[in-house]
């Protein structure tokens, strides 16, 4: 799926998941709905409507009652938390080596994350359902498409439970592996992390236990064991039907039992480096068949399990109570990518995000470099500009270009951002 917010901080989740729609790209917090342990890499606070009523009260007693009723929302139980991240964007691709992929496309991407914490004798337990609806088929040549294929499926539906320093999550989830997929800024930035190294909609189980070091910071060591979703919650619905995903299809942990895994190390809140987080890990998905482009099964010979590493980091440095810039810098390394025995990828993105007040300013890149078994390597690249401003009521605008070399072909786009999250 593609990733349309702004900003790069991004709440994360237990260590083992990270759900999209909790990015704060758009600036807007999803910290409250962080699903797992301490370890939070930098969010900022959200933003909502004053009641007409609260006009003719007091600032302070309001403040005041807002705080007792979100403690006693606090400790209800059961209950219900959630956020709905609503993005309409425009992309104008005007420029493309074939002509027919020279067209607009309006479309949204709509996600719904809902937390269900059933019992106070349990109080860390909760159900997480995470729904996405978006443009599930873009492959149209020529014609302007108008919210066209929109479809949607379940991004995630899991069982967890966070304790202090540790946590556990079971079902359908996105295994925790990089941070660029979900965090580099603008309209475009996540494009290719997002398309090529980001694990999604796995099913298994997992766990993380957090280290809080104090003046070293926290650190969250997490593990997962998964397979690619092939059940019918891997298909869509309404309006656009996204075909379920068959075993036969083979690729990367589309095994239908738990071969694969990932292993993650996450840091943050160090005292020495405030604002900083980073993520080391590992990824391993067995592959059992690998079906090329033309629909022909290749033999055994040519496919191998894929391995993963990534190094990432990321600093949100305060120059002034009004000015913050954000650095991030990622690498991600591939063996035998996609199952292609002795393919090898290597993957640098880096990016930095300008933040004045309300307005946001990014610039971004993914360099790709592709070595493949008995061929040339080559590399391939996407460049990207972003500019924005979030309203005080919570509405973010931005606009954004971006100009991807991929194949030897070159595209230029030019796009428009509309998000709003709403907090419940």
């Amino acid at each position: 799926m593609r990733e349309k917010c702004v900003s790069v901080r991004h709440a994360r989740s237990d260590g083992i998941e990270s759900r999209k729609h909790l990015n704060c790209r758009s600036i807007l917090s999803a910290g409250a709905l962080a699903a797992g342990s301490s370890l939070v890499f930098a969010a900022l606070p959200g933003v909502g409507f004053a009641a007409e009523a609260d006009k003719v009260i007091d600032e302070g007693q309001k403040e005041e009652k807002q705080r007792i009723a979100a403690g006693e929302a606090g400790e209800r139980f059961p209950r219900i938390e959630g956020e709905i991240v609503i993005e309409i964007q425009n992309d104008w691709n005007y420029d493309a080596p074939d002509k027919n992929d020279e067209l607009n496309d309006l479309y949204s991407t709509t996600e719904g994350d809902f937390n269900l914490f059933p019992t106070g004798a349990l109080p860390g337990l909760f159900a997480n359902l995470h729904l996405t609806w978006e443009e599930v088929n873009d492959n149209f040549k020529g014609d302007n498409r108008y919210f066209a294929s929109q479809g949607v499926f379940v991004e995630s539906l899991s069982l967890n439970y966070e304790a202090d320093w540790w946590s556990v999550i079971g079902g359908k989830f996105g295994p925790n592996f990089s941070i660029a997929y979900d965090a580099a800024p603008g309209i475009y930035g996540t494009d290719i992390p997002e398309d090529e190294i980001e694990v999604s909609e796995r099913i298994g189980f997992g766990g993380g236990v957090t280290y809080d070091a104090e003046a070293y910071g926290a650190h969250t060591l997490s593990g997962s064991t998964f397979y690619l979703d092939s059940t019918i919650l891997s298909g869509s619905t309404l309006y656009t039907s996204r075909p379920r995903v068959k075993k036969n299809q083979g690729g990367p942990s589309n095994t239908e039992s738990l071969e694969s895994f990932a292993l993650a190390i996450d840091g943050a809140d160090i005292a020495a480096l405030p604002g900083f987080n980073y993520q080391v890990g590992f990824l391993h998905q067995d592959v059992d068949r690998v079906v090329d482009e033309d629909g022909t099964a290749l033999a055994g010979s040519e496919t191998a399990d894929e391995n993963r590493v990534v190094v990432a980091g990321q600093w949100a440095i305060g120059v002034s109570n009004d000015i913050t810039v954000t650095p991030l810098l990622e690498w991600v390394r591939f063996w035998n990518a996609e199952g292609y025995d002795g393919e090898d990828r290597n993957y640098l993105t880096a990016s930095a995000l300008f933040e004045y007040q309300n307005w946001n300013f990014s610039v971004a890149t993914t360099q790709r470099w592709t070595d493949p078994k008995g061929g040339s390597s080559f590399n391939d690249y996407q460049w990207s500009v972003t500019a924005g401003y979030l309203f005080d009521f919570g509405l973010q605008l931005d606009v954004g270009w971006k100009v991807l070399s991929d194949d030897g072909g070159n595209y230029r786009t030019l796009g428009a951002l509309a998000s709003y999250v709403i907090e419940f």
